[in-house]
């Protein structure tokens, strides 16, 4: 008798658990363990609960991530991929605040973004080719409580820029990186970036071909900068006079190597922007 209860109890032990059994709120809470990918393909067609749970807009409310950006194309195709995050942008109910995608971004998923999802506060989009300037001058005209953005890119155009400092005041933190190193100047650009961010607290440009004037610029047009990545940019040689100035005024900087001596001043062919203060920083 004792035998089979014990033997009885090792078998209830060993028994796999009855997931429909858990109380909603619990399944609610591992279901939003799962990302974007995973909740799109596979939970919600597990069963007809799972279903009715990853669309309900309450168990989105507290999913305010979209982050599909560790996906390549051998697992998913480029319009797989995007019919997968329009799915998530409409089961979130408009609670969205955080996008990261890679490679498949396209103007029209950014459209689609823009009528579905306009309390975005960060957006990452990385590599994605297929985004145009005015795609993109479009959409973000829509997000003015953007406050952190993360793009990858071929040509990034002033007007862009502008675009972005204008409709996002509330901006504090950008990344620009160039997809592929060339010759081909930013100066109107971080211009741009200068005169219309003034809020911008981190900043990071990578890849990009800077002269010394842009840096003065930044430190000039961004008086609240706390973080300046700026090690990876081309043709940047800081003296170590302007390399000081830059560690009085921001906390985390990150400068390229090479310097050059102060009894030495470079001047690029636009050196029309500086001006007789910030001469002797060059």
């Amino acid at each position: 008798m004792m035998a089979s209860s014990a033997k009885k109890a090792k078998v209830e032990s060993t028994r796999m658990p009855n997931w429909l059994e858990l109380p909603i709120d619990l399944t609610k809470n591992i279901l939003q363990r799962l990302d974007t990918v995973e909740i799109v393909t596979s939970a919600r067609n597990v069963c007809s609960l799972w279903w009715n749970i990853c669309k309900d807009p309450l168990m989105w409310r507290g999913r305010r991530t979209i982050n599909m950006s560790g996906y390549q194309t051998r697992q998913f195709d480029f319009s797989c991929l995007e019919k997968i995050c329009r799915c998530a942008i409409d089961l979130s109910c408009g609670h969205l605040e955080d996008i990261d995608i890679s490679l498949f971004g396209t103007d029209d998923l950014l459209r689609y973004m823009a009528h579905r999802a306009s309390y975005i506060r960060r957006l990452r989009l990385f590599r994605c080719r297929e985004i145009s300037n005015k795609g993109f001058s479009e959409f973000v005209k829509k997000f003015s409580l953007l406050e952190d953005l993360d793009i990858s890119f071929n040509n990034l155009t002033k007007d862009t820029v502008e675009v972005i400092g204008q409709c996002c005041p509330l901006l504090k933190s950008l990344n620009l990186e160039k997809i592929r190193s060339s010759d081909c100047y930013f100066i109107d650009q971080v211009c741009a970036i200068a005169k219309t961010m003034p809020g911008l607290r981190h900043l990071k440009l990578t890849r990009i071909v800077l002269p010394n004037t842009t840096l003065i610029a930044i430190l000039e047009g961004c008086p609240l900068l706390e973080s300046l990545d700026v090690k990876e940019c081309h043709r940047l040689y800081v003296s170590r006079s302007l390399k000081k100035w830059c560690h009085e005024k921001i906390k985390d900087l990150q400068l390229p190597d090479s310097y050059v001596d102060d009894r030495y001043v470079i001047f690029d062919h636009d050196d029309d922007l500086a001006n007789a203060d910030t001469r002797r920083y060059i």
